[in-house]
């Protein structure tokens, strides 16, 4: 396949400095992680774009579960399409998930867990992995045997991810296979043969908002290990993990009820996050259905419908501290209740989360992350853990203690 050159008749898109160093690079393989809100995604879309404008290209975009991608990078590729000003004359089809730009090149967005969809894939010039941690060493393993192209330029992966809590003797496959093979620093791209590596942090990114990064720099003093992974992007081991008694599983077994939903608001710095649960005893089924950052409430609302939460008949237990929410919410025709945050806060609503068995639905990506991470504080000086919870990334943890910590409802009572 040969590429043919259209230089992109676009607006200049504002990539940050940092990640043009990513552009053109003649790897095959490119791994660009760090720590939370540096900019590592979007950066990326905005390079693969100009690279589909700039050659034909078929573009593999991916997650591991395909449910996921529709507010992670299929938004975020719109989102790009229209900062470069293209959107109305690329041709846009939502239910296949394709993407064709004004000179031909394709985007093509699928989950490793739709293997028929894969199957059909032909002349794939480059493929991006997001939230690559997800995936088993065997998903990279078949698309790299499978990517052979005759193009050019070459083909490209392009791995982007957040660390992940390390676990002693069980080194991640992306460590393995390509960071431990590139000695690199913080914000300086390296390269070793076929591999290039970009560790970013927020200060990486010009436009992350004051409040996150001086909620970052807390972690400093509440639990550096957390500062170490979430602000640096170091895999590290962390001490304190809160919840231990929790898994990852395909579904929710038959028979077991639905309690309803717990809703996190947020907007601007803070995703809105609304989690599933069902229960059966004590063990509970959680599900991650939005986590959305900028979403208004009838936005919210909308995308609530979109998920397949029904008005007038799912309950959703919500934080009680924006009651104008609520109420427009219920305007709207939400079954919403305020949660009552009466009791013990939060070291309580971790002793009672502690004492279930619970399970995590495939795909609940952010909800993931913030069980494998949610800490007691620690003190700097001494390193004794706390009895406090770190606040900060825990807006899923937020949601279900809003609608299973609830004395107002059956589920909720110790």
């Amino acid at each position: 396949m040969e590429a043919t050159l259209s230089p992109p008749k676009t607006p200049r898109l504002r990539i940050n400095k940092v990640f043009r160093q990513l552009q053109d690079l003649p790897q095959r393989y490119v791994a660009c992680y760090g720590g939370r809100r540096s900019s590592k995604s979007y950066s990326v879309s905005q390079l693969l774009f100009l690279k589909a404008m700039s050659y034909r290209r078929r573009i593999l975009i991916m997650r591991k579960v395909a449910v996921t991608m529709r507010m992670s990078v299929w938004a975020r590729m719109m989102d790009v399409l229209t900062e470069a000003g293209v959107l109305d004359r690329c041709r846009v089809n939502k239910s296949e998930k394709e993407i064709e730009l004004p000179n031909g090149s394709m985007f093509l967005f699928v989950g490793a867990d739709d293997p028929e969809k894969l199957k059909s894939l032909e002349q794939i010039t480059d493929i991006w992995m997001e939230e690559a941690n997800e995936f088993d060493e065997i998903d990279f393993n078949t698309l790299d045997a499978g990517m052979s192209t005759d193009c050019q330029p070459r083909p490209q992966f392009f791995f982007t991810f957040n660390p992940i809590p390390t676990i002693q003797n069980a080194e991640h496959w992306l460590q393995r296979r390509f960071l431990n093979k590139v000695p690199h620093e913080l914000g300086k791209l390296a390269t070793e043969g076929d591999v290039a590596v970009l560790r970013t942090y927020y200060k990486n990114n010009y436009f992350c908002p004051v409040e996150t990064a001086h909620l970052l720099e807390s972690y400093r003093e509440s639990n550096y290990d957390l500062y170490r992974l979430w602000a640096l992007g170091e895999f590290t081991k962390l001490k304190g993990a809160i919840l231990e008694r929790w898994d990852i599983v395909d579904g929710v077994p038959d028979g077991v009820p639905m309690v309803g939903y717990g809703l996190d608001f947020g907007f601007a710095d803070d995703p809105a996050f609304v989690v599933k649960a069902w229960r059966q005893k004590d063990e509970v089924w959680l599900k991650e259905v939005i986590c959305a950052s900028g979403l208004t409430n009838q936005e919210l609302s909308t995308t609530m419908d979109s998920e397949g939460m029904v008005r007038h008949r799912d309950l959703v237990v919500a934080d009680s501290a924006e009651p104008k929410s609520i109420k427009e919410l219920r305007e709207l025709g939400w079954q919403v209740k305020g949660a009552d945050k009466s009791r013990d806060g939060k070291h309580a609503a971790a002793q009672f989360l502690r004492g279930l068995v619970i399970h995590l639905l495939k795909g609940s990506t952010e909800l993931i992350a913030e069980f494998g991470t949610w800490c007691w504080q620690s003190d700097r000086r001494t390193q004794k853990l706390l009895p406090v919870p770190v606040d900060g990334n825990d807006h899923g943890i937020d949601a279900t203690i809003y609608l299973l910590f609830n004395p107002a409802t059956p589920w909720g009572a110790l």
